[in-house]
């Protein structure tokens, strides 16, 4: 009985301490073949080595450009944008500065993207145009709004609009003859002009209702929400544009990044038999290798229908703020607002919030856990080692880098020169 029970052990024992090495042997690698092709190391050599490990777990995180908004800084968005929505339906007047200074943060940001990504498709996930749609309803809520409520555009007209002066002559002393002098026993004629100048029509001076056109602030709060207003159009309009022609291309490859794979990884083998070759990358510490990017692809599709419906919806919105008055109401509710830019902006942030908790806890499909990683160190090794999520951390280095990779030096530091 004894015998058969150590029997059983050194068996169970031999299976785990063999098994990674079964497992290397089971996947149909052709052994003449090289594992990379930036080495002449061959499947066989790989093959005879024995499997060594590394001790311990590490991650993998998006490279540049390949990370969505990060949940956290998503749900700061959220826990902003909620309230405001809510006071902008019953009080905008209140929020017209934040939402201009928060109009102006989300097109800084997202031209900064543009600019650093160059609109790659491998990096869709952190230049998507989504985000700008509840930001045009809000600067055509301040624009149509602030029109009304001071009635800019009729006193602009108005103000532009050259009148003439009118002009009565009256005779308040006579004299013998009109326009001469005389003692003044004789009498003297005076003409006396009034000018009949309206200053409220000039908009230089108040009137009872509004204040200077000219020198008060709505003029220019309005002309300040339709440069935005026309700014998030154009950015949508070059987002929509580019990720059309990008839906139409194959599935981008997108870099993935881990301490495993470097120094000196050569190639990745991961537990469904793909062979991933190395890209070193000494000056990050990190070696990656290119993974499809069916998140990427998902997102372009994404991107095009939304970024469309978005700019629809923008454009209802707007009719509906032009056409319909401010006191009108439908069941209780103000009518005259950006509704359907509203909800489906904050709709947007939520899957925005989901998908960025989703992707920073799972690895990119096409790659399991386990992996085993071939080395050159002058003679070949190979090491097993496991893969885990790279959790907010990683989401927040991948979009960090990718927003802001145009700043060179002045973000990455020295070393990146």
């Amino acid at each position: 009985m004894v015998d058969k029970f150590t029997v059983v052990l050194l068996s169970f024992f031999l299976f785990l301490r063999f098994s990674t090495a079964s497992s290397l042997e089971l996947c149909p690698l052709d052994l003449n073949a090289t594992v990379s092709p930036f080495s002449n190391i061959t499947w066989a050599q790989v093959t005879n080595q024995s499997i060594l490990s590394f001790g311990a777990s590490s991650y993998l995180r998006p490279d540049i450009g390949g990370a969505l908004l990060p949940w956290i800084y998503t749900i700061v968005v959220l826990l902003v944008h909620i309230p405001v929505v809510v006071i902008r339906v019953v009080r905008w007047q209140t929020v017209q500065t934040w939402c201009l200074a928060a109009t102006v943060f989300t097109i800084a940001i997202t031209a900064q993207a543009y600019k650093s990504t160059g609109f790659s498709s491998k990096k869709i996930l952190t230049w998507t145009p989504l985000l700008l749609v509840i930001d045009a309803g809000s600067m055509a809520q301040v624009l149509f709004l602030i029109i009304e409520q001071y009635s800019l555009l009729t006193r602009l007209r108005q103000a532009l609009t050259p009148r003439k002066r009118k002009s009565t002559d009256e005779n308040l002393l006579r004299g013998h003859e009109m326009g001469k002098f005389g003692s003044l026993e004789d009498g003297v004629t005076i003409a006396l002009h009034s000018v009949n100048d309206d200053a409220s029509d000039t908009g230089l001076a108040p009137n009872s209702e509004h204040p200077p056109l000219f020198t008060s602030k709505p003029l220019y709060i309005a002309l300040m929400a339709l440069i935005l207003l026309l700014t998030v159009f154009m950015l949508q309009a070059f987002g929509l544009s580019y990720a059309v022609g990008a839906a139409k291309d194959t599935t981008p490859s997108v870099s993935w990044c881990s301490p495993i794979f470097q120094p000196f990884g050569v190639a990745v083998l991961d537990g469904n038999c793909n062979v991933w070759p190395i890209e070193q990358t000494f000056a990050k510490g990190v070696g990656c290798i290119l993974i499809p990017g069916s998140q990427q692809k998902a997102w372009l599709s994404a991107t095009v229908a939304g970024t469309s419906i978005a700019i629809v919806l923008e454009l209802l919105d707007i009719c509906v703020l032009a056409s319909v008055h401010s006191s009108r109401r439908w069941r209780g509710m103000k009518m005259r607002r950006p509704w359907f830019t509203m909800f489906s902006g904050l709709a947007v942030l939520g899957l925005i919030l989901v998908f960025g908790v989703v992707y920073s806890t799972i690895l990119p499909p096409g790659i399991s856990e386990k992996v085993w990683v071939v080395t050159d160190v002058g003679t070949v090794k190979v090491y097993e080692g496991e893969l885990g999520t790279a959790g907010l951390r990683g989401a927040m280095i991948g979009w960090n880098d990718g927003v802001f990779q145009a700043w060179g030096t002045m973000y990455f530091g020295s070393w990146a020169g």
